[in-house]
């Protein structure tokens, strides 16, 4: 049966924010001080049944990267799941999903889980869950958010610099102490790292300031050209145009919610020119 994907706006004086019940995710902001995006959405980005969508800011949730369990998909179901509103307002939503949209094989304790999304001087976006059942339940999770940058070979990203990183899961590298450039395919995940992150764009004269709550680790992500090219909701060039910037509970920062307990993953967004 074919599902309605809603979408909505909502916005304040600073900020325009376009959401979508599918995944229950921003899908694109911008801010009014600055004509471009702040906040990326791929020209192929889907919205089919089972799709996680290519751009805005998707939720990784109950697990991050391959599932633990074979047959299960990579990044939790979360993204891919049909939400509903819970609450809107002008500047405010919040998105429910419901325990029984998901595939019993997949669930493997019983929760609550909603997303918000909030302007007011800042983007803030929010991931928050509880566990009801009466067992302890492991979870991974990250607020995967895909930045819009004018060359994301021309941006540099400061706030990483002191924290140790792995390279798509190798062995931990010690600290740079240098600002993150990026060159080619990308996938590093900082930890320990809860610094504010400053992601400077000369190209739009502009600096993105990306705060979080609750994380201890950051993943940045970009394909590069090569990875760009095979993946199917990608054009071959759309690399240059994104820069993920993640708030995570992952690796040695993932969870483990105890019976009952509620736990809130954020996001804190702001925009400043050069």
């Amino acid at each position: 049966m074919d599902r309605e994907v809603r979408k909505m706006t909502i916005e304040n004086a600073l900020w325009q924010a376009e959401l979508t019940s599918h995944g229950g995710q921003l899908l694109r902001a911008r801010h009014r001080d600055f004509p471009q995006e702040v906040i990326f959405l791929g020209k192929r980005a889907e919205f089919a049944p089972g799709r996680a969508i290519r751009g805005g800011s998707p939720l990784c949730w109950p697990w991050f990267g391959a599932s633990p369990v074979p047959d299960r998909p990579a990044q939790g179901f979360a993204r891919t799941a049909e939400w509903d509103i819970e609450l809107r307002g002008d500047s405010f939503a919040r998105f429910r999903l419901p325990e029984t949209r998901i595939p019993e094989s997949f669930r493997d304790f019983p929760f609550e889980l909603r997303s918000e999304i909030r302007l007011s001087e800042t983007l803030e976006l929010a991931l928050v869950m509880k566990n009801c059942g009466d067992a302890p339940a492991e979870v991974s999770c990250a607020l995967h958010t895909y930045f819009a940058v004018s060359d994301c070979g021309k941006v540099t990203v400061a706030g990483l610099e002191d924290a140790p990183c792995t390279v798509k899961g190798g062995p931990e590298q010690p600290p740079s102490q240098k600002v993150l450039k990026i060159e080619g395919e990308v996938c590093r995940l900082y930890f320990p790292q809860s610094r504010e992150i400053v992601l400077t764009d000369p190209g739009w004269g502009r600096q993105i300031l990306i705060g979080k709550r609750n994380s201890d680790s950051t993943l940045v992500w970009n394909p590069g050209p090569e990875r760009c090219a095979q993946i199917p909701d990608l054009e071959d060039a759309e690399y240059k145009n994104f820069l993920c910037i993640e708030a995570n509970r992952a690796g040695g920062d993932a969870l483990l919610l105890p019976p009952g307990a509620e736990f809130r993953l954020e996001q804190h967004i702001r925009v400043r020119p050069l």
